[in-house]
């Protein structure tokens, strides 16, 4: 159910942050956001932790804080190879990024508790 979940939710993100900001993020459709939300899973299942170890090193010197630059890349590769979904400018993947990793962090935090 876990993987559920973060997939409603990612789904989610995407159609509101497109709805709430056009100018930001284009969604083609439902389905775009979906497709979108499962290679975004994906991404972070595979590609993510290898992008955490080769980046270790910085990761340690900036306090953490290149994990976000890590997150901004796998949004910016969802972005290349999803069709249906459209993200307009470094500045919003930035906002974008950040908005995935508090949802994230929210329902990994909700799971815990129950």
């Amino acid at each position: 159910m876990h993987f559920v979940y973060r997939l409603i939710v990612n789904t989610l993100i995407f159609v509101v942050f497109h709805y709430l900001f056009p100018n930001a993020l284009t969604v083609k459709d439902w389905t775009a956001a979906i497709v979108a939300a499962v290679v975004l899973a994906l991404l972070n299942t595979f590609l993510k932790p290898l992008l955490h170890i080769v980046s270790f090193p910085i990761t340690i010197l900036t306090l953490g804080l290149f994990s976000i630059v890590i997150n901004m890349v796998i949004l910016a590769v969802d972005d290349a190879l999803v069709s249906g979904v459209t993200i307009h400018g470094w500045g919003w993947v930035f906002v974008l990024s950040l908005i995935f990793s508090f949802a994230q962090s929210w329902i990994t935090s909700t799971e815990k508790v129950r």
